[in-house]
């Protein structure tokens, strides 16, 4: 008959393949970035498990020989600036989760599909954890807590967007005495030695 379209064999099938492509397309889903309290709620359980440790330790120490401080309201005293650093995580993970949840405005992501503030999270809690482990090993090693605290005060503050040099060096190595001196003379607890305690002892 005139006037109708010739059907050529495979048009339908290739209009077919052309609709199926498209609905596996809407199908694709693009890569998502992980929540934005993830890092600090890890940072915070974290302290909050180091301070209940600490605190339940505390009964292991002897008591003060004589009336004043003792060597558990040091070890007391640590647990509670541990517990007041986790408590403050989960403020800011309250708030991350509230922000969410009011559907704030999402940041744009990069080349990889992942956004800049959540690779800085990452990195920050990367250095956070890594000073933490550093201070630990050089701790077994038998490094001392003056250079293990040194450690972590440099890799902390690094975290925090601070690089790390002479100065942030210098700084944690004067807090590492000052901390260590009045754990060791003022509580009379003593701290793990390395080579620059038994300096200070000579």
């Amino acid at each position: 008959m005139r006037g109708l379209p010739e059907v050529r064999p495979g048009t339908s099938e290739g209009c077919t393949d052309l609709y199926r492509s498209g609905q596996v397309s809407t199908d694709i889903k693009l890569p998502t970035k992980a929540p934005a309290w993830r890092p600090p709620a890890i940072v915070g359980t974290i302290l909050l498990v180091l301070a209940i440790v600490i605190w339940r330790d505390v009964a292991r120490l002897p008591a003060a020989q004589a009336v004043g401080v003792g060597p558990a309201a040091g070890m007391r005293l640590v647990a509670g600036l541990l517990l007041i650093l986790a408590i403050a995580h989960g403020v800011v993970v309250a708030r991350a989760l509230i922000a969410g949840r009011a559907g704030g405005a999402q940041p744009a992501a990069s080349i990889d599909g992942q956004p800049p503030a959540e690779r800085s999270n990452v990195a920050a809690l990367a250095w956070a954890l890594g000073g933490l482990i550093g201070m630990i090993v050089v701790l077994q090693v038998g490094g001392g807590f003056v250079i293990g605290a040194t450690l972590l005060f440099a890799a902390t503050a690094k975290a925090f967007g601070k690089p790390v040099g002479v100065r942030s060096i210098g700084i944690g190595l004067i807090l590492a005495v000052v901390v260590y001196a009045f754990f060791t003379e003022a509580l009379s607890l003593s701290l793990p030695a390395g080579p620059l305690e038994q300096l200070f002892q000579a």
